[in-house]
């Protein structure tokens, strides 16, 4: 998969807590939240080691083949993600655990 198309994915498993918080905005929109979340990721070599290490995670590629997942992290819905038992698994990873701290800095 390309990295392009894994990167929104990794922002909202890795950022799910502040993009949650996002979601309940009025707007509805995760949109700048998540901008300013990839920017901070690509922008810290060891952050990106970390996303980088996720693609080869079985969990992660689960979630990759999902059609409706993928189709949730384009929406921007977050409810359908928190409803999704592996996506919520995956939450307690400790790669994705000390990516959310990294870029919790």
């Amino acid at each position: 998969m390309h990295f392009r198309q894994f990167l929104p994915l990794v922002l909202v498993v890795c950022c799910c807590g502040p993009v949650q918080a996002a979601s309940e905005q009025p707007s509805g929109s995760v949109t700048p939240l998540v901008q300013e979340l990839e920017q901070k990721m690509l922008g810290n070599e060891q952050v990106m080691a970390l996303i980088l290490s996720l693609q080869n995670d079985p969990e992660m590629q689960a979630l990759l083949n999902d059609p409706a997942i993928l189709s949730a992290v384009q929406a921007g819905d977050i409810e359908t993600l928190k409803a999704n038992p592996r996506f919520m698994k995956l939450l307690d990873n400790a790669k994705v655990k000390e990516i959310h701290k990294r870029v919790g800095e």
